[in-house]
């Protein structure tokens, strides 16, 4: 009976962390265009984040991205805090990144309009 119990939770546990995995960090290749960039303080315990006196700032975008395939996903991004914020992307520019269906898990990167699949481009346009 016992044996039993563990078997069924083995195989319950092992679904669930297979289903974990595979929806934040198995990934695709996506693209996205840059349409609105917030700089925003960083915070710490309610209170501005500063190292030294120095204000740090992160710029969080809201991002659509499409895969090869054509399918959509809505994924923010956040830079990582720094003092007078990271070098922000420009809107309009367009971005490549390996993407979960949970979140960005490596990249974004810089890519020229020139490269983009002609159907992504379609659906970001």
């Amino acid at each position: 009976v016992f044996g039993g119990i563990a078997a069924v939770l083995v195989v319950i546990i092992g679904f669930w962390g297979y289903n974990y995995w595979r929806t934040t960090y198995q990934t695709t290749t996506a693209y996205a265009k840059v349409t609105t960039v917030t700089k925003k303080k960083a915070v710490e315990n309610g209170k501005d984040y500063k190292v030294n006196g120095q204000q740090y700032y992160y710029y969080d975008y809201d991002l659509t991205w499409v895969t090869a395939s054509g399918d959509t996903r809505d994924l923010g991004y956040e830079t990582k805090q720094a003092p007078d914020g990271p070098m922000p992307y420009a809107q309009g520019q367009y971005l490549t990144a390996k993407i979960s269906q949970k979140r960005v898990v490596a990249g974004p990167s810089l890519i020229d309009a020139a490269k983009l699949p002609a159907s992504v481009k379609a659906k970001l346009n």
